[in-house]
């Protein structure tokens, strides 16, 4: 099988596999490759139908083997054309998410989304022989009203991409988009692909449809933040789990099963859960400031279990270790302590070794800080608990605990890497990353490492808290996944969240 495809077709596989690769990195495996796969199937049966079929939904239109000869085909059907409905649902899934839009709105305004994009893609497609694409289908003669397009392929699109938005809700959940890679991912092959259209429909002297398609895109952008529905009510949380990283917090998500969507908030993003009832996930961000604002929205009698990675302060805590703290060695050099029995608990599951962490305003990362904190006791130091038991201290009533995996030691520090640390971010941003290898190119090879540490700690973390959660609410622990993808968020700290 030839690959020439590949790169004769690069606007269509380029953009398929790099967003079922950010899809991969941020949500795992276990949404990609069904939202990929059932996508396509989506589409293809679609194509099929209209071609070889009945005409339903997008109406008779036929493909031309002659400009197809070159292109892997599955009867008739051209690979690259089906896979690109996935890609673009993806966008306008996410894009829709992220401007307001929420519920059965969302998916509506999604799939409007779609067919504005192709009232520009589908007339300048049919001039392919004009441009590179080349001449590869035609509708029957005299059922074009726009500008060749017949209407009912707009119909057909609008129904599939109803069907593709309803998919990728069942794949990614409905919840608020929590990965800023996806979404900026998104908005860039949408801007991609309107510009290349924009400018052939100009060259073309079709430059209206892509006047129309711009300004239907535009309106639906004004309306997503009005089809935001009024929050779900929900009653307050028995639980939180309380994670400074997005990574950390989509860890502990994927730990305690799926169904998860995001809830309105003020200060952090909020995660619940109908398979989980009673308990959310926080995702707060780093440093103390950021975990005492979250403190100060915590339900008084909920329990807290602060969770994220850290760094050992000594060679006997090596990377992917769990901690259950015991007692805190504040900013201010005051110590304190959690709750005695919820620890005690959590031993006795077998959740992790008793550990006394220390917080840190900043990342404590050099030998020098690592070997003092070490000499007064410190197994663990990190960036948030201490935020935490100062503004709601631990107690019978309302315990507060907290695990930490290991994924920096003293032989392993963050090195470099350590300036992706960010007082109250969520992780590390591309822009961030760029510039460390900018400014230090030899710096690849430490985030490489420090990757592979954060993918160890990462699932150590997540069968920690499988276990730590129902421990904690008097339940039967049930047990997690053995692996987890890798996901976005930054490193430790030397180590925060």
């Amino acid at each position: 099988m030839s690959l020439l495809p590949l790169l004769s077709r690069w606007y269509a596989f380029g953009p398929w596999l790099l967003m079922v690769g950010v899809i991969w990195r941020e949500y795992g495996w276990r949404r990609a490759l069904p939202l990929a796969l059932g996508g396509w199937l989506i589409a293809f049966a679609a194509e099929w139908s209209s071609t070889s079929g009945p005409g339903i939904p997008f109406g008779s239109y036929s493909y031309r083997a002659v400009g197809l000869a070159h292109d892997w085909r599955l009867l008739g059907v051209p690979l690259f054309d089906s896979l690109s409905f996935t890609w673009l649902a993806a966008c306008t899934y996410l894009l829709a998410g992220w401007l307001g839009a929420r519920g059965y709105l969302r998916l509506l305004l999604g799939a409007l989304a779609m067919v504005a994009i192709d009232a520009v893609v589908d007339p300048v497609a049919l001039r392919g022989a004009h441009w590179w694409l080349g001449s590869i289908y035609s509708y029957p003669a005299g059922t074009g009203v726009w500008f060749g397009v017949s209407a009912l392929n707009f119909i057909g699109w609008f129904v599939v991409a109803l069907a593709l938005q309803l998919w990728l809700r069942l794949c990614l959940g409905q919840e608020g988009p929590s990965s800023r890679l996806a979404v900026g991912t998104g908005a860039v092959l949408v801007a991609g692909v309107m510009v290349q259209s924009t400018v052939l429909a100009v060259g073309l002297g079709i430059g209206a449809s892509a006047v129309v398609a711009l300004a239907l895109l535009l309106v639906l952008a004004l309306l997503a933040p009005l089809a935001d529905a009024p929050p779900v009510a929900s009653p307050a949380p028995k639980l939180v789990v309380a994670c400074a990283l997005r990574s950390e917090a989509v860890a502990a998500r994927r730990a305690l099963g799926p169904g998860w969507r995001q809830v309105s908030a003020t200060t952090c993003s909020r995660w619940v859960s109908g398979q989980r009832p009673g308990v959310e996930v926080w995702e707060t961000g780093v440093g103390q400031l950021a975990a005492k604002r979250a403190a100060r929205q915590a339900p008084a009698a909920a329990v807290i279990l602060v969770a994220g990675v850290g760094g050992a302060c000594s060679p006997g805590w090596p990377v992917a270790a769990v901690g259950v703290a015991d007692r805190v060695l504040a900013p201010d050099g005051s110590w304190l302590r959690l709750d005695p029995t919820a620890h005690r608990r959590l031993l006795q599951a077998g959740v992790g070794r008793s550990a006394v962490l220390a917080s840190r305003e900043t990342a404590a990362d050099s030998a020098g800080a690592r070997s003092e904190l070490a000499a007064v006791g410190v197994d663990i130091v990190e960036m948030e608990t201490a935020g935490w038991l100062e503004v709601r201290p631990s107690s019978p009533a309302a315990p507060l605990a907290a695990l930490r995996t290991v994924i920096d030691t003293p032989e392993a520090p963050l090195g470099r890497t350590v300036g992706l640390v960010a007082q109250g971010a969520s992780g590390a941003s591309v822009a961030m990353v760029a510039r460390l290898l900018l400014a230090h190119p030899g710096s690849l090879t430490e985030l490489v490492s420090l990757g592979r540490r954060q993918n160890l700690a990462l699932a150590a973390l997540a069968t920690a808290i499988a276990a730590a959660v129902p421990t904690l609410m008097g339940q039967v622990a049930t047990p997690a996944p053995a692996v987890i993808a890798p996901t976005s968020g930054g490193g430790g700290t030397g180590a925060p969240g």
